[in-house]
């Protein structure tokens, strides 16, 4: 059981949705037994089972549909109707895990550590990455990444899901981090700038001389027209932001101002 709860956290962790289905009541000669489970992937990939069979080809169809509502729900099963002659009646619950976001945080100043502090509470896996030691005191155990910024680790970081808040110390840092962002490979739902109007339109530019193409998800001035002023208010300003962006809702983003 633990290894199944095991396995749906790192599946999540790394970006990816995920649907448990679990046998809860059998009649007849259903095959089975009840607390069968089968984790099913977006991609289909399955582990584990629910009794195999014409039963269990349903349930990865079906699990499919799940994952285009994204919620769980409860099926009852006729075999007779699925071909199956045993005959009987499975109940199968589908468990619905969406995939979690991941929010890296490029500066662990105040703002950085404001946000850092907000976003678990809206479902984010934080980590901060900056190049200063002295930091450690203020993140939890690995959640900050000691890095040079000019050198990420690209790399490692997850394959999706990943949003971006770029707030260093120094102009040159927040253009590095953005540009290593931009051409990785990796795809990001949000990149998220810290800085002035002419800051952005310095920046645009710049990218454009390089031939690095802007992408519909740079967020530049971050965060949303709320007048926010302090780290804390800044911090509720991009979550804001970031939340409409996984709702698929529009906002007063900052950005329109450009």
């Amino acid at each position: 059981m633990n290894e199944v709860y095991r396995e749906i956290e790192q599946i999540i962790t790394s970006g990816q949705a995920c649907v448990l289905v679990t046998m809860v009541e059998i009649s007849g000669a259903a095959p089975g037994k009840v607390s069968f489970k089968m984790l099913v992937l977006p991609d289909g990939k399955t582990y584990g089972t629910v009794g195999g069979g014409s039963l269990e080809a349903r349930a990865i169809r079906d699990a499919r549909a799940v994952f285009q509502l994204q919620k769980s729900e409860l099926k009852r099963y006729d075999l007779d109707a699925l071909g199956m002659a045993c005959g009987g009646s499975s109940t199968l619950f589908f468990d619905y895990f969406p995939a979690a976001h991941t929010l890296l945080i490029f500066g662990g100043g105040h703002c950085g550590q404001a946000l850092y502090k907000m976003a678990p509470q809206v479902g984010f896996n934080v980590l901060v990455l900056d190049n200063r030691p002295e930091l450690r005191s203020q993140f939890a155990g690995t959640d900050l990444i000691l890095c040079d910024l000019e050198k990420l680790p690209t790399d490692s970081f997850p394959e999706l899901n990943l949003y971006a808040a770029i707030m260093t110390y120094n102009h040159q840092f927040d253009y590095a981090v953005l540009r290593q962002l931009l051409t990785c490979g990796k795809s990001f739902e949000y990149i998220g700038l810290i800085g002035s109007i002419n800051k952005v339109k310095e920046t645009r530019a710049r990218l454009a001389e390089e031939n690095i193409a802007v992408p519909d998800n740079f967020y530049s001035p971050i965060g949303l027209n709320i007048g926010a002023q302090t780290p804390a208010e800044i911090a509720v300003a991009i979550l804001g932001e970031m939340v409409g962006v996984i709702n698929k809702t529009e906002t007063d983003s900052l950005r329109k101002k450009i």
